[in-house]
């Protein structure tokens, strides 16, 4: 394909390319229209035909996938900064250390104050990213008495 003057990749002019990114921003797509420079009047008709347009679509296809790697990296970061509190001994943390909230010694005991995030609360967050916190499945049999099935369900 051959790029015209001003043209990006995707062969977007500069206003397209504004609407893809406000679009893909979370901005409606009549105020994207709007946004990038288009003109106001029929704005929602008008970009809903630039949403239909096989280059627009290829890119905002693009920077929603560039989007989606980043918050797996994001995600990935974020577990392994979890798992590293939830493992690390608090003998372990030195006052540079990455995990070091808080150093304090106490001039007069000599005692040693360490802070790091809570190990608990890492638990839990770690947890509700890896999906291990969904609620138990009940199945229910609509043929029995609701008391039975009451009664069932309180046991488990």
């Amino acid at each position: 394909m051959v790029k015209e003057a001003g043209q990006d990749e995707h062969g977007l002019n500069p206003r397209q390319r504004r609407f893809v990114e406000l679009f893909t921003g979370g901005m409606a797509a009549g105020r994207a229209y709007v946004a990038a420079g288009y003109e106001a009047k029929g704005a929602d008709q008008a970009a809903s035909l630039l949403l239909r347009n096989i280059k627009v679509l290829a890119a905002i296809k693009a920077t929603q996938q560039k989007a989606a790697e980043k918050a797996e990296m994001e995600r990935g970061d974020l577990v392994s900064y979890l798992v590293e509190v939830i493992r690390t001994p608090i003998g372990q943390i030195s006052e540079n250390h990455r995990l070091c909230e808080s150093w304090q010694m106490d001039p007069a005991t000599g005692a040693l104050r360490v802070r790091m995030p809570s190990k608990l609360a890492a638990a839990k967050q770690l947890a509700d990213i890896m999906g291990w916190n969904r609620p138990q499945e009940v199945k229910l049999d609509l043929s029995e008495k609701l008391a039975d099935i009451i009664q069932r369900v309180r046991e488990s």
